[in-house]
């Protein structure tokens, strides 16, 4: 029989290169723990890879919903963005965020 591969000994180049298959292939409910799991890595580095990667409002939304706080998608008025931020926030904020 055949051992698995560890994935944790990938670098980063290679890690995100297997993320990028692996996230249009399956998409996990908790991007950030399956991606520490997957990757054996701390879930500061698993969210830089995920920005680096194009899941920024995805990781924002999960932390929102983790958090227990609403959340809604504003424009920002500076760079006309869709951003996703707390609900009720000011616009003259969204520039911060």
């Amino acid at each position: 029989m055949k051992a698995k591969k560890s994935r944790k000994r990938l670098n980063q180049e290679g890690r995100l290169h297997n993320a990028r298959k692996w996230l249009s292939q399956n998409y996990p409910k908790n991007l950030v723990q399956a991606y520490c799991k997957r990757y054996g890595v701390s879930e500061a580095q698993a969210q830089w890879d995920l920005l680096e990667l194009g899941y920024r409002d995805d990781v924002r939304i999960q932390a929102y919903e983790s958090e227990g706080v609403e959340w809604e998608y504003q424009v920002d008025g500076y760079s006309g963005e869709m951003k996703v931020v707390p609900k009720g926030t000011p616009e003259w904020e969204l520039y911060l965020l």
